[in-house]
């Protein structure tokens, strides 16, 4: 953490439930993660993952839900002002809690509830600047949780993310990619400079490789760019 004092901030959390989350890379869409075949190739048929709670539907978004958890666990015991919304994005985004203590973020992580669809980052971009504005504390940050892939729905116009990001940025956020890919330790290498480009300081947060010593020393990077003076 910090060497110096932390700053207070307002932190949304945008987390991707599209398809590509727990679709294993077949292209289905995993619409409300259906448990019964889809087609007939078996192959392509399951997005559910057997013994992963319901709402979560599938292993990696488990993962994704326990990666949020953790790093709200370890910001909301800074000693400073701190308040956190939560967003959900598939192929639109949603407000599912505004700006809230840590312990109420924490409960509405766990009940988040996977939705598959498309990827629209840029709503997810714009739903969480709007959580943000209000907020007087020091830094307002958009943290990006998401696997790379930058399937879109057609009346999303090419360059929407980038723009989106460029608007939230000037106006005084700070945004922070989270790449959380579904097959570890494979990462979607294209998407990187995209999400690379959208970053504040221009660094992707790669949670690909989750050997836990791995995990922890990308996890205190992020930390520190939340939570320290610039």
């Amino acid at each position: 953490m910090c060497t110096t004092e932390p700053t207070s901030f307002s932190l949304c959390l945008a987390i991707n439930m599209s398809g590509s989350i727990c679709n294993g890379r077949t292209g289905d869409l995993c619409t409300g993660c259906p448990q019964i075949i889809q087609s007939s190739d078996i192959q392509e048929s399951f997005c559910r993952d057997v013994g992963v709670n319901w709402n979560s539907c599938c292993s990696n978004f488990a993962n994704v839900k326990e990666l949020a958890t953790s790093i709200v666990r370890l910001l909301g015991n800074l000693p400073v002002d701190k308040y956190f919304s939560v967003v959900q994005f598939a192929s639109d985004a949603r407000l599912v809690s505004g700006l809230s203590s840590t312990g109420q973020t924490l409960s509405t992580i766990s009940q988040l509830s996977y939705s598959g669809g498309l990827d629209n980052h840029a709503s997810a971009i714009h739903k969480c600047q709007q959580t943000l504005s209000p907020s007087t504390n020091e830094k307002r940050i958009i943290m990006l949780f998401t696997d790379g892939e930058t399937g879109t729905p057609d009346y999303v116009p090419t360059g929407a993310i980038e723009s989106a990001a460029s608007s939230a940025k000037n106006e005084g956020t700070l945004i922070f990619t989270v790449l959380v890919p579904p097959d570890a330790p494979d990462t979607n290498e294209g998407a990187i400079p995209i999400f690379s480009r959208i970053s504040s300081n221009g660094e992707v947060f790669d949670f690909t490789d989750r050997d836990m010593s791995s995990v922890l020393q990308v996890q205190e990077r992020l930390l520190n760019h939340v939570s320290c003076p610039q």
